[in-house]
């Protein structure tokens, strides 16, 4: 995994313990991504057009920028992905092609 900066680190941190534990496993695999978003107050949720019962408010969803060719293939491993025993993998995945540099890959676990 390649380093992250202190607002990675802030960002996971603030995760729920399960989605820190996907997030740190698809940047260990994918170490060109970068952590975009975690979890967010309600009114930072709104500023960004976030859905109303967004998995960010309760810290279960990330979300990564990179290429779109690590993003692609980061979305195909969440979408596989077990961390642990009974883990089911995400409530949602999707990726946000809105043109460069607003690309994304969004996860809930």
């Amino acid at each position: 995994m390649s380093a992250l900066s202190p607002r990675e680190n802030k960002i996971l941190a603030g995760l729920h313990p399960h989605t820190r534990r996907h997030a740190i496993a698809l940047l260990a695999r994918y170490p060109s991504l970068h952590v975009s978003s975690g979890k967010r107050t309600a009114r930072r949720n709104k500023e960004v057009g976030g859905a109303i019962r967004s998995f960010h408010l309760s810290g279960r969803a990330v979300d990564f920028i990179g290429t779109r060719e690590d993003l692609s293939f980061a979305y195909r491993m969440a979408l596989r992905m077990r961390v642990g025993v009974g883990c089911t993998g995400p409530e949602e995945a999707f990726l946000e092609d809105l043109g460069e540099p607003n690309q994304h890959l969004h996860v809930a676990w």
